[in-house]
């Protein structure tokens, strides 16, 4: 297995030899050989826990075996207690969703504490087999027949082309215990069903299910590949502005890849491309007319044209989380990220007549953010001499639908930089820099504007 797990790695490029890697350890089977493997293969193993609370004592014998394994293995170990239950009940959440946004709100603040930028997650060939099946159940696309990706962002999966048996007789052999949640041996949800009922039909069908479903995996992920390319091309060829569309260009493209045209269009407003939504505006671009899309948004098609436009009746939603030093994030369909300079970089970049992304840090006042717009920003921006009002800038370039998901950093002071127009002249590096950043942000679907 061990061979099997560097080969995947090597396969999708997942990490550097001997890098830092933060692993989800839930003390089950799967993530408990992840960690070894890791370790095996020479890299730097940290380890994130969170009891969910959900299973009262059991929930806190993980807790105490992910400890323990942790110390035994000398790995570095983050470890959260959260009422995840009440968590969903206060945000009114399914308790799957709710866990996974709480998880993944940890992941994020175990990263930063332990210097990693990556997370591994331990998901198998059969999690994947199971999504798959899930997808097919329900109805989906090609890109739900591929299943659970092997690395998406900075999340990477080197136990995909795993099976459970294969895991668990790797710990076998070393003789090391895990623990199981009692949860996953009953079949009262969908995937259970799958896993206890149904995955062991087929495997008396082919004893070689798995090799099979590798095969046939490859040949989807293939085959969503080439649809994506053709509906990325397709869809930046029909973008008029950055919230409008030709609609004949978009029904030009045939299925699927009209309907994958589409899915890239409506993420850049993060909004769930669902098949009901992609059928409503492959209607309304053939027949013209308006379909609501989520609490913010709506489409309109008139003379060919189809729009993308926020519901002016929807409040403005407040983004804001605390700035770091080393800091990435994900919202309004882009990523943020702030990267330490090194001392020989700072001085290369101060010589520069104008500087846009760059940040000296230690003229940060007080709480520093990361946002979106609030009323009265302003700023004086690095080089102009003036300060500027926002909502001036923002009425000359930026069009009503989009000023919403534009990043902000603030201090406070006030506002210190603002996506696509710069920093402000006191957080300006100088030749006593000493602590900069600089600031980059790109759209997660390249070549559509947002």
């Amino acid at each position: 297995m061990l061979n099997k797990v560097k080969a995947t790695i090597e396969k999708y490029n997942m990490l550097k030899a001997g890098e830092r890697i933060l692993v989800g350890l839930s003390g089950g089977a799967d993530s408990v050989s992840l960690s070894l493997c890791l370790k095996e293969l020479g890299y730097d193993v940290c380890c994130v826990h969170l009891n969910h609370c959900f299973r009262g004592d059991e929930s806190d014998r993980d807790e105490q075996f992910c400890k323990t394994f942790c110390n035994e293995q000398a790995f570095a170990l983050v470890s959260f207690r959260k009422d995840v239950n009440a968590y969903c009940v206060a945000n009114k959440l399914s308790p799957e969703l709710g866990a996974r946004k709480v998880r993944y709100s940890c992941f994020r603040e175990a990263l930063e504490k332990l210097g990693c930028e990556k997370i591994a997650t331990a998901h198998t060939l059969s999690d994947c087999l199971e999504t798959t099946l899930l997808n097919l159940t329900r109805g989906c696309s090609i890109k739900g027949l591929c299943g659970i990706p092997p690395v998406r962002d900075n999340i990477i999966r080197p136990l995909i082309d795993c099976t459970r048996q294969e895991i668990e007789n790797y710990l076998d052999e070393k003789s090391q215990g895990y623990v199981t949640d009692s949860t996953n041996l009953v079949d009262d949800c969908s995937r259970n069903i799958l896993r206890l009922n149904v995955i062991p039909q087929l495997l008396r069908i082919n004893d070689g299910l798995y090799k099979s479903y590798l095969t046939s995996l490859a040949n989807f992920r293939t085959a969503d590949e080439a649809i994506e390319n053709a509906a990325l091309s397709g869809i930046n060829s029909a973008q008029i502005t950055d919230n409008s569309f030709d609609a004949k260009k978009i029904l030009n493209l045939k299925q699927p890849y009209s309907g994958a045209a589409i899915s890239h269009m409506l993420r850049t407003f993060s909004v769930e491309p669902s098949s009901e939504r992609i059928a409503s505006l492959l209607y309304i671009c053939e027949n013209g007319g308006k379909v609501t899309l989520s609490k913010t948004y709506y489409a309109e098609c008139k003379n060919n044209v189809l729009s993308i436009l926020k519901d002016k009746r929807t409040a403005v939603q407040k983004f804001e989380v605390p700035f770091s030093e080393s800091l990435k994030l994900e919202a309004f369909g882009k990523t943020f990220e702030a990267m330490p300079l090194e001392i020989s970089e700072i001085g290369h970049i101060i010589h520069r007549k104008f500087t846009k992304d760059v940040i000296d840090c230690d003229k940060i006042i007080g709480v520093c953010v990361v946002r979106n717009r609030r009323n009265g920003d302003k700023i004086r921006f690095a080089g102009r001499g003036v300060t500027s009002s926002v909502k001036t800038l923002f009425n000359t370039d930026v069009s009503q639908n989009m000023r919403d998901g534009i990043f902000f950093i603030a201090d406070s002071e006030g506002v210190i930089f603002v996506e696509g127009y710069g920093i402000a002249e006191r957080v300006k590096p100088d030749e006593n820099s000493k602590r900069c950043v600089k600031i980059n942000v790109v759209k997660n679907i390249t070549g559509l504007s947002h």
